[in-house]
């Protein structure tokens, strides 16, 4: 089934996607009827959830639909699988612990792009510099991550504010030094800066672990976990689709992010399809939840703790079958 109205855009555009707030408190989402078609909620700017686009956009089509959101759209019956960085599980799983993170879909290779001519040469460089970040973000927690492997606090450095597609701008108007972001605004910062720009970029230090999500009500449901594991192998194939021949798909995800083919096309290969749990997810998230935490004011969880929201059961009984 064809995009929905994205009944979630009436939300700031943070709180639908990659960005909510730690504190902050979104607007409920609407219950799904009890009939509903499977749905799958995703920040519909994200490049990340290019697959989910692609396969409503094909066969599987009629048997799902995807609306703009996220992982907080799972509460009270707002969809049935999210996608969202892990950022953003973490943030959520205080107001709903039914969340469950199933997979990673995509992984994010994040950079800092900033510029030579600002005296940057080296990441400890970016002390007393302007960092301009979409804030309580995986591109916010990336540069925190980057920082410190240079001994470099987060306090150190100046957090700017600017639109998710006006970063680059930012930095090029003189209001920025430096662009912590996933893409294409990322690849817009550097194709802007030409010879100015330095970057920086370590996936072992940070990378954004674009993930599915669904709740502990849709896995216990047998009907919709049997919607779940059929969405979940179509995406797999889907996902190899993309893969082989991403240039096939980027007029249409050009169409439902709004971001130009050319820009998209530029910053592709700063994206990985895993399709799987990382063997590093959950010592990364473990540092990533401390962070979270102290922007929460509460005490961070174990690592046990943290284990016991992944549920790798779904892939391996869809990809168990191929």
């Amino acid at each position: 089934m064809r995009l929905l109205a994205l009944f979630l855009a009436s939300l700031p555009a943070a709180l639908a996607g990659q960005g909510a707030q730690p504190g902050g408190a979104a607007a409920p989402p609407t219950p799904l009827a009890p009939d509903a078609l499977f749905t799958v909620a995703c920040a519909t700017s994200t490049l990340e959830a290019g697959p989910i686009y692609a396969l409503d956009d094909g066969a599987f089509g009629p048997r799902m639909q995807y609306i703009n959101g996220g992982v907080r759209t799972l509460a009270d019956n707002g969809a049935h699988a999210a996608t969202n960085a892990t950022t953003q599980m973490l943030v959520v799983l205080r107001d709903n612990p039914k969340v469950r993170l199933l997979f990673t879909l995509a992984e994010g290779l994040y950079r800092i792009v900033a510029k030579r001519s600002a005296g940057i040469r080296t990441l400890a460089d970016l002390k007393g510099k302007r960092v301009v970040v979409p804030r309580n973000t995986s591109a916010h927690y990336f540069l925190v991550a980057m920082l410190r492997s240079a001994g470099v606090a987060e306090s150190d450095v100046a957090i700017v504010t600017a639109p998710a597609t006006g970063m680059a701008a930012a930095v090029m108007r003189g209001e920025a030094d430096a662009i912590s972001m996933w893409e294409p605004e990322s690849q817009n910062a550097a194709d802007a800066l030409g010879s100015d720009a330095v970057i920086f970029q370590d996936n072992k230090v940070y990378r954004e672990f674009f993930s599915v999500y669904s709740s502990t009500d849709v896995l216990e449901n047998p009907k919709r976990r049997g919607e779940l594991v059929a969405f979940v192998r179509a995406l797999a194939g889907m996902t190899r689709e993309v893969q082989k021949n991403p240039q096939r798909f980027f007029p249409l995800f050009s169409r439902v992010t709004g971001h130009p083919e050319a820009r998209i096309a530029r910053g592709w290969e700063h994206h990985a399809f895993p399709l799987a749990v990382p063997p590093d997810l959950l010592d990364i998230i473990t540092e990533e939840e401390k962070w979270v935490a102290s922007g929460q004011q509460r005490a961070p969880r174990s690592r046990a703790e943290l284990q016991g929201f992944i549920d790798p059961s779904i892939i391996r009984e869809a990809l168990g079958s191929q």
